[in-house]
């Protein structure tokens, strides 16, 4: 398959408007020689005209008509022939006639051109009384002669458009072989680079016309290098947060088969669980933390009030809080109808509420509260705990821990809940509790509490 040709498809196209041009401006000017060739040929015929009524005497001679004879007016000339003429007195006898015609009808009417056939020759004739009505004249010349002039006249001017016609497409193809030279060197630099992200394509060089074209693919480059960076970054940090359960694990299972004691060996393995676990719910996160951030779309997106969301997530963290006597309490106005994913909107408020759970103290206290703000709806989770640091730029990131976290966090909860809150055209905002501790507060859309499903909601 023959690839498409930018160069190929504007040299066909400049050729295409270049021929349309050349043979409107070749019909033109055929047009205008002839309408000129015409003009100087009838004037010649008036100009002879006036000539002879110039030089007759006032009173017309009787001694019989004058024969002209055939002859050339340069002999070097075979096409400068002499005007036939034909003259009558005022009642109509023929004063004088030409060789080259025979005598033409009397038609005393107005001046005027006509045209006739004789001999097998084309005469272009103009006939006109002088201003005192004593002489007739008829003035006649064959059209091959204006035929020749205007032969003589066009020919070099198409010869020249010809040529033009035939040294323009090489000329343009030349011309924009050239002109394309920068994108070829950008083609070519970005072939031989090692590294695509390492510099920027737009420089002083890049003609303007390529510049939106460069700097549309630095921005692309700049993207890509974040999210490269985002990935490199994020397998680092996955790496380490691996390594230490693993040689954790390593270790407990490496006592556990060199020790004879049997309490002994129960708690090595016992541990070696516990790093087990905890392996388990970091790949598990990360695996989620993926899932959503390769989501563009939400295919099961519907109608859903946020406080069965909230519901659901205290009753399965009411165990945990129940072990550490933690208060778990709901509020909501009934004004909480969103559209999303049930299952996604899920996974955010169970992050949301076990981060709340693990920080609070011994018999604390969390509270989750629903309600809708105009077009928003908020869900906020508060605590009693040691609360935020003053600075909250850094919560949502991967693997990134607050001072003060306790637990085995993996330091992804946070990340996944801003993931899922982009996916549903939300955000996540992180304060101070009135409780004391932190305040974590999820706003979404609002939308009727009978809007329909739609699946591929973005």
């Amino acid at each position: 398959m023959i690839r498409p040709s930018l160069n190929r498809r504007l040299v066909l196209r400049l050729v295409a408007g270049i021929v349309l041009v050349w043979c409107a401006a070749a019909g033109w000017l055929a047009w205008r020689s002839l309408h000129e060739v015409d003009e100087i040929f009838d004037q010649m015929l008036v100009r002879t005209a006036a000539s002879v009524f110039a030089v007759m005497p006032d009173k017309a001679s009787r001694a019989g008509a004058v024969r002209l004879p055939d002859g050339r007016l340069v002999e070097s000339d075979t096409t400068a022939q002499r005007p036939a003429i034909v003259l009558r007195d005022a009642r109509g006898e023929l004063l004088v006639e030409s060789a080259e015609l025979p005598p033409l009808r009397f038609d005393p009417g107005d001046a005027h051109f006509h045209s006739i056939e004789h001999d097998e020759r084309r005469w272009r004739v103009f006939q006109r009384w002088d201003g005192q009505h004593r002489y007739w004249i008829q003035v006649g010349a064959p059209l091959d002669e204006r035929d020749e002039l205007m032969r003589k006249l066009l020919a070099p001017a198409l010869l020249a458009l010809l040529a033009l016609l035939v040294l323009v497409p090489p000329t343009v193809f030349a011309g924009l072989r050239s002109g394309l030279e920068p994108l070829r060197r950008l083609t070519r630099n970005l072939a031989v680079g090692t590294d695509p992200t390492a510099a920027s394509l737009t420089d002083a060089q890049v003609p303007i016309e390529l510049a939106p074209f460069t700097e549309a693919i630095d921005k692309l480059v700049d993207r890509l290098r974040l999210s490269l960076e985002h990935e490199r970054r994020f397998t680092a940090d996955a790496a380490h947060e691996l390594r230490h359960p693993l040689a954790a694990l390593r270790l407990e299972l490496d006592l556990a088969g060199h020790g004879d004691d049997v309490p002994a060996r129960a708690l090595h393995l016992q541990r070696a669980q516990g790093a087990l676990d905890r392996m388990q719910r970091l790949v598990t996160q990360l695996l989620m933390l993926a899932r959503v951030e390769k989501l563009v779309e939400l295919d099961d997106a519907g109608s859903l009030r946020l406080v069965g969301v909230a519901e659901a997530a205290l009753r399965d963290a009411s165990e945990r809080a129940a072990a550490r006597s933690i208060e778990l309490s709901l509020d909501h106005d009934g004004n909480d109808f969103v559209l999303g994913s049930r299952g996604l909107l899920g996974i955010l408020v169970q992050n949301l509420v076990d981060n709340a759970v693990r920080h609070a103290p011994e018999h604390g206290q969390v509270n989750v509260r629903v309600g809708g703000n105009g077009e928003r709806v908020t869900l906020q989770v508060n605590d009693n705990g040691g609360g935020f640091a003053v600075d909250t730029m850094r919560l949502g990131e991967r693997f990134h821990r607050p001072e003060g976290s306790v637990g085995e966090g993996s330091g992804l909860g946070l990340s996944i809940a801003q993931a899922i809150a982009r996916l549903h055209h939300g955000e996540l905002s992180f304060g101070r509790s009135a409780l004391g501790g932190a305040q974590v507060s999820l706003s979404l859309p609002r939308v009727a509490g009978q809007a329909p499903h739609v699946p591929g909601y973005v």
